[in-house]
């Protein structure tokens, strides 16, 4: 579908058409000389305390130094050249500048006259001519656009305090590309190249072109509330839930299938909603119960919401998480093993509770434990060990849990039953807790350790019903496995470990550190929407809100105009990103 230029674009075209030709070539209209305006910025270097400090500012004279300070975008008379409508064009197709442009926020018109208010003058005092500034105001967007698409609109620190994460460092001239580009004709190639080349992203790309034909085409239909429909249902609902799979593309609906009748919800039927539920984390009975419904009835601007801010989080990343890689995606409660781009091992994980959720975090995996020991962190010792000691004296036997006077190694036992633990209360709590190896113990027959400041690992667990749960954020934090031994006989493949020595080895019920002959990558990841390898967009829950306070984040980004100036000398932009509150929400409902 051929992009549209949305109207605001026009206006710059519009307000160009409007000024008289005469005015533009007059002297008093402005400063006719891109190097006059713009070569003060090189000259003073961009050290802090010039006038020309400004974070775009610099990159901008650059950029047109290195095209002999002549518009490249502009013709003399105003109208935009070829390679200005394309790069107009280019920009009104992309999703980072529709989210700068959004009409929520600053329109362009009051953007493009703020700037031009706040651009520093020359020497003489007069300001930049409106034709020459409209060129610079094009660069700037299409610089701000390539950091934005390359390096991503919010740096993920301001969202975390810290990012234990891996991030991309790959640092790239845009000036000089651009310029370059310009000179070889490659405009296109260059702003293609801007976007990450991880497949990861490219789908989203993809399945974002997908949802916004849906969008423009009308969306989906939303399904009343009503009673679970599941197979044998007929009536107006089971009608709007055909078109709705229809255009979500989990269903095709016969050529003769009219929607006005009394449908027949059949078996084909049930495989479609089978689809839809599977694509959504839900579990797939073929039933529209309530959560299913929910997901069903999500509006087709959040799912493309979830798209972009998806594709946000995956620039943040380098295009290559090494050959080999354990990936945790939290929200979508799942562990793979990775190896040359091929999954090797999948499973269901359970993660952190809301209140003490897994980190965002990468790391390497150095050695695994069989049959380890649980020394239990002090907060879950005094928050909720203690509260069940104190109902139950015996709790600590039962659990194999042993208790130490103190946290040194060489700190002696202690008997629980000589110990007033009605006299313990949170604050203080001197003891350590160490929970012997057995069926019992909290991190089950095997752990995976990678160092980490928030001492979280993967490990195994005695509670396996909770696997069968739609939603499994039910951890202090780390990650358990639905199947540790197959998981460990895969990292440990090519070390003549197999899964029949690992069983023998957990019958001893002996502890046993196993090493790992190379540190393998670990990454623990937060994505609400990908797609799949057979082409499937899958959508999770916002388990944690960072979706939220990402999108609040890019908008309140976008309320950022693309030069600003203080006292009209300053050229200062203010890139940095923050999370403000502006009353954008995203649902947390299925999906």
């Amino acid at each position: 579908m051929k992009p549209r230029i949305p109207r605001r674009f026009f206006l710059i075209i519009v307000m160009m058409l409007l000024l008289p030709v005469g005015a533009w070539a007059s002297e008093t209209a402005g400063v006719h000389s891109l190097e006059a305006w713009l070569g003060p910025v090189l000259s003073a270097g961009g050290h802090a305390g010039s006038p020309y400090s400004g974070k775009l500012l610099k990159p901008l004279a650059e950029f047109y130094r290195q095209v002999g300070f002549q518009p490249v975008w502009v013709s003399s008379t105003g109208l935009l050249l070829p390679q200005g409508e394309r790069v107009l064009q280019t920009l009104s197709a992309a999703k980072a500048i529709h989210t700068a442009m959004d009409p929520s926020s600053r329109p362009w018109l009051e953007t493009l006259k703020l700037a031009h208010a706040a651009l520093p003058l020359t020497a003489s005092g007069l300001p930049l001519a409106p034709q020459l500034e409209t060129d610079v105001m094009l660069t700037a967007m299409v610089l701000r656009h390539a950091r934005d698409t390359w390096m991503g609109q919010i740096a993920p620190e301001t969202l975390f305090g810290e990012w234990l994460a891996i991030r991309r460092t790959e640092s790239r001239d845009f000036p000089t590309e651009l310029a370059l580009a310009i000179r070889e004709n490659r405009l296109p190639a260059f702003m293609e190249s801007l976007h990450p080349e991880r497949t990861a992203y490219q789908r989203l790309r993809k399945a974002r072109q997908r949802y916004e034909a849906m969008r423009q085409a009308g969306g989906w239909p939303v399904i009343p509330d009503g009673p679970t429909l599941r197979q044998g249902s007929t009536g107006s609902r089971v009608a709007a839930l055909i078109q709705r799979l229809e255009v979500g593309g989990d269903f095709v609906a016969s050529p003769a299938t009219d929607l006005n009748e009394d449908l027949f919800f059949d078996d084909p039927l049930a495989a479609a909603v089978k689809r839809f539920q599977t694509r959504h984390g839900l579990t797939p009975d073929g039933a529209v119960g309530k959560r299913t419904l929910a997901a069903l009835n999500v509006p087709i601007d959040r799912r493309i919401s979830q798209l972009d801010l998806n594709m946000e989080r995956w620039r943040w990343y380098p295009d290559d998480f090494g050959k080999r890689y354990v990936l945790v995606n939290i929200p979508a409660f799942e562990l793979d093993v990775v190896d040359a781009g091929e999954t090797t091992t999948k499973m269901r994980v359970v993660v952190g509770k809301n209140r003490r959720p897994t980190p965002i975090m990468s790391s390497e995996m150095t050695y695994m434990e069989v049959n380890p020991y649980w020394t239990v962190p002090i907060k879950i010792a005094r928050k909720d060990i203690l509260p069940k000691v104190i109902k139950d004296p015996a709790y600590l036997s039962r659990q194999g849990i042993r208790v130490f006077a103190g946290w040194d190694r060489h700190a002696p036992e202690i008997q629980p039953t000589q110990i007033a633990w009605r006299d313990v209360s949170r604050r203080n709590f001197p003891y350590r807790l160490r929970q012997e190896p057995s069926k019992h113990n909290a991190l089950g027959r095997i752990k995976f350790m990678f160092p980490n400041p928030h001492s979280v690992y993967i490990h195994d667990t005695p509670h396996k019903s909770l696997f069968k749960r739609d939603r499994r954020n039910f951890s202090s934090g780390c990650v358990r496995v639905e199947k540790p031994v197959t998981l460990a006989g895969d990292l440990l493949r090519n070390q003549g470990w197999d899964e029949d020595r690992l069983k023998s080895a957990i019958t001893s019920g002996k502890r046993r550190s196993i090493r790992l002959k190379t540190a393998l990558p670990v990454h623990l990841v937060y994505f609400t929407a990908w797609v799949d390898d057979k082409g499937d967009t899958h959508f999770r829950n916002d388990i944690y809100g960072h979706d939220t306070r990402l999108l609040q984040a890019m908008h309140a980004f976008s309320d950022e105009p693309l030069l600003r100036c203080s006292n009209g000398i300053d050229g200062k932009e203010r890139l940095a990103s923050h999370a403000g509150d502006n009353g954008i929400i995203v649902s947390q409902t299925p999906g």
